[in-house]
């Protein structure tokens, strides 16, 4: 694309009764500084008030609230009714990291013609916008990415002309993110990390992997039977030396992060032990709100 193309963004939400963040999620993508999105929410048939906040949005926003067969199903269908160049996938309960995320990915979109997916670094946090941990992401390394799945994927964005239809495999109801990325990979995408803060990654108390951990092992064992990868026990030590180093190196990015500039609701005190759980502590150890 040429510097003066404002491609189409497409930010996709997959979205069933989780009005609490709704709200978030359409703010942070409305509030973005670039100009050129569409945000097409596929809504399962929520019965809490996400029908009303959708009915309220502005007219960048385009839904459809009826039942499916499940998340994978719903982007399915959200990236039919897209259009744009450039595609996002934003869970319902997740947002944007700040107001300037898409002009920002777009600028490499632009100046890497070659680049098919670029991801960045996310922040998760609890269901009221506390820090808990920030998610460093390091260059892409596909011998890693067979290990672990350090793609936090509210934080990426994909070329279309690199997808296909459907865009997510319906047979994974957890890894399908996971196994978007090593298909991408494996067939000669070529990903660019952008080294900043891009989303959130909100670990509230009925996101899937707290829910469905049984569903979660059951994937990544069908991942492994379909493409190269180091899932074994036997890698479990360069598992821990990658979250070792995500800790430390998530660390520098503290910070710089100021609750003025955040697209998404937080509390006054939205730092508060974060230096402590990013640098000291393991997961284990943390206070049973944050596990």
């Amino acid at each position: 694309m040429s510097p003066e193309h404002t491609p189409l963004v497409s930010v996709l939400t997959p979205s069933y009764n989780q009005a609490t963040w709704l709200g978030d999620n359409l703010l942070s993508v409305r509030c973005q500084s670039y100009g050129n999105i569409e945000h097409v929410v596929m809504d399962g048939g929520s019965t809490d008030s996400s029908g009303e906040l959708l009915a309220q949005a502005e007219g960048h926003v385009t839904w459809r609230s009826e039942p499916d067969r499940g998340q994978s199903d719903a982007i399915n269908k959200a990236f039919r009714e897209s259009s744009g160049e450039l595609i996002g996938w934003l869970n319902s309960d997740d947002a944007f990291f700040d107001c300037t995320v898409v002009e920002k990915v777009v600028e490499v979109f632009r100046s890497h013609p070659d680049v098919d997916v670029v991801y960045g670094h996310a922040a998760q946090t609890t269901g009221d916008g506390r820090l808990i941990q920030i998610l460093w992401a390091p260059e892409f390394d596909r011998a890693l990415l067979g290990a672990v799945d350090f793609i936090v994927q509210p934080a990426t964005f994909v070329r279309r002309s690199a997808l296909s239809d459907p865009m997510l495999n319906e047979e994974f109801h957890f890894a399908m993110d996971y196994e978007l990325w090593v298909r991408l990979a494996d067939s000669g995408a070529h990903f660019r990390r952008l080294d900043r803060l891009l989303a959130i990654d909100r670990h509230q108390e009925l996101r899937k992997s707290s829910t469905i951990k049984d569903v979660h092992s059951a994937n990544l064992k069908r991942l492994a039977e379909m493409y190269p990868m180091r899932l074994g026990p036997e890698h479990e030590a360069e598992r821990s030396a990658f979250y070792r180093r995500q800790r430390l190196r998530g660390a520098r990015l503290i910070p710089g992060i100021r609750r003025d500039s955040l697209a998404f609701t937080a509390p006054e005190d939205f730092k508060r032990g974060l230096w402590r759980r990013q640098i000291l502590q393991r997961r284990s150890t943390w206070p049973a709100e944050y596990r």
